[in-house]
């Protein structure tokens, strides 16, 4: 697997401790088919564990794995002008394919 992390979203994680975590998700209330939606934080989850170390230009990232999958490459942006946030990418796309 290969992290890409963009310059402002390593930055934004330096600045919030340097270590992201990366899962991804069902939502709490879901229909049949609905895909398990990616998370990123900057601190660890209550309740989530099995993250492994990955290395990406000076952040430390932790990945959860999606049952046995990962994906090729896991993608971390920063989006949002008034309130920044984190977000990843399972192969370019918001859900765990």
């Amino acid at each position: 697997m290969r992290v890409d992390i963009t310059a402002s979203a390593a930055v934004f994680a330096q600045a919030h401790g340097g270590t992201l975590w990366v899962w991804a998700a069902y939502p709490r209330l879901r229909c049949d088919g609905m895909q398990a939606w990616m998370h990123v934080a900057t601190r660890e989850p209550p309740g989530r564990s099995g993250f492994l170390p990955l290395a990406a230009d000076g952040v430390e990232v932790r990945f959860r794995r999606f049952g046995s999958r990962d994906p090729e490459v896991l993608q971390i942006a920063l989006r949002g002008r008034r309130r920044p946030r984190l977000e990843a990418y399972w192969d370019g796309c918001l859900y765990a394919t």
